[in-house]
Protein backbone atom coordinates (compact mmCIF):
# COMPACT_ATOMS: atom_id res chain seq x y z
CA UNK A 1 0.00 0.00 0.00
CA UNK A 2 1.37 3.68 -0.69
CA UNK A 3 1.41 5.83 1.72
CA UNK A 4 -0.99 8.86 1.89
CA UNK A 5 -0.16 12.04 -0.12
CA UNK A 6 -2.77 14.22 2.00
CA UNK A 7 -4.44 14.67 -1.95
CA UNK A 8 -7.75 12.53 -3.07
CA UNK A 9 -8.58 11.26 -6.52
CA UNK A 10 -12.26 9.60 -6.83
CA UNK A 11 -12.29 7.37 -9.61
CA UNK A 12 -15.72 5.51 -11.28
CA UNK A 13 -14.91 1.63 -11.11
CA UNK A 14 -17.18 -1.61 -12.50
CA UNK A 15 -19.77 -2.15 -10.20
CA UNK A 16 -19.18 -4.12 -7.21
CA UNK A 17 -21.08 -5.32 -4.15
CA UNK A 18 -20.13 -4.55 -0.13
CA UNK A 19 -19.99 -7.81 1.12
CA UNK A 20 -21.65 -6.78 4.65
CA UNK A 21 -24.48 -4.51 3.66
CA UNK A 22 -24.67 -5.29 -0.07
CA UNK A 23 -24.57 -1.37 -1.22
CA UNK A 24 -23.46 -1.07 -4.64
CA UNK A 25 -20.49 0.79 -5.15
CA UNK A 26 -19.37 2.32 -8.07
CA UNK A 27 -16.51 4.31 -7.28
CA UNK A 28 -13.54 4.32 -4.78
CA UNK A 29 -11.67 7.30 -3.99
CA UNK A 30 -7.29 7.18 -3.62
CA UNK A 31 -5.49 8.27 -0.68
CA UNK A 32 -2.38 8.30 -2.38
CA UNK A 33 -1.76 9.72 -5.99
CA UNK A 34 -2.21 6.18 -7.30
CA UNK A 35 -4.93 6.07 -10.21
CA UNK A 36 -5.56 3.04 -10.41
CA UNK A 37 -6.67 0.06 -6.96
CA UNK A 38 -4.38 -2.62 -6.99
CA UNK A 39 -5.18 -5.88 -5.39
CA UNK A 40 -4.93 -5.86 -1.63
CA UNK A 41 -5.07 -2.15 -1.69
CA UNK A 42 -8.44 -1.19 1.05
CA UNK A 43 -11.69 1.32 0.65
CA UNK A 44 -14.41 1.71 2.79
CA UNK A 45 -18.10 1.06 2.07
CA UNK A 46 -19.85 4.04 2.13
CA UNK A 47 -22.84 2.64 2.87
CA UNK A 48 -21.89 1.23 5.99
CA UNK A 49 -18.72 2.07 6.55
CA UNK A 50 -16.96 -1.48 6.79
CA UNK A 51 -13.15 -1.93 5.93
CA UNK A 52 -12.83 -3.60 2.74
CA UNK A 53 -9.64 -5.04 0.71
CA UNK A 54 -9.26 -5.48 -3.22
CA UNK A 55 -8.87 -9.28 -3.64
CA UNK A 56 -6.68 -10.54 -6.60
CA UNK A 57 -10.20 -10.22 -8.68
CA UNK A 58 -10.60 -6.84 -7.78
CA UNK A 59 -13.87 -8.25 -5.90
CA UNK A 60 -13.84 -6.83 -2.37
CA UNK A 61 -13.85 -9.07 1.15
CA UNK A 62 -14.28 -7.56 4.77
CA UNK A 63 -11.07 -6.51 6.60
CA UNK A 64 -10.78 -4.27 9.40
CA UNK A 65 -8.57 -1.19 10.48
CA UNK A 66 -5.85 -3.44 11.74
CA UNK A 67 -4.79 -5.22 8.81
CA UNK A 68 -4.17 -1.87 7.47
CA UNK A 69 -0.41 -0.73 7.43
CA UNK A 70 0.69 1.56 10.34
CA UNK A 71 1.82 4.52 7.99
CA UNK A 72 -2.15 4.76 6.88
CA UNK A 73 -4.47 3.38 9.71
CA UNK A 74 -4.86 6.97 11.15
CA UNK A 75 -5.98 8.84 7.99
CA UNK A 76 -8.12 5.15 7.28
CA UNK A 77 -9.66 5.55 10.87
CA UNK A 78 -10.83 9.31 9.47
CA UNK A 79 -12.23 8.10 6.63
CA UNK A 80 -14.24 5.31 8.68
CA UNK A 81 -15.25 7.56 11.10
CA UNK A 82 -16.56 10.48 8.42
CA UNK A 83 -18.85 7.21 6.78
CA UNK A 84 -20.36 6.49 10.11
CA UNK A 85 -21.39 10.05 10.26
CA UNK A 86 -23.24 9.66 6.97
CA UNK A 87 -27.02 9.58 7.25
CA UNK A 88 -28.28 6.01 6.66
CA UNK A 89 -29.92 5.78 3.14
CA UNK A 90 -32.26 2.70 1.71
CA UNK A 91 -30.52 0.28 -0.32
CA UNK A 92 -31.83 0.76 -4.28
CA UNK A 93 -32.05 -2.71 -5.98
CA UNK A 94 -33.02 -2.72 -9.59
Amino acid sequence: MKRPTGKTLTTQTEARWCPNCFQLLTAYTALTDAVKAEPGDFTVCIGCASVLRFTETMDFELSSLEAIPTHARMQFARVVQAAQSLPSRPIRIT
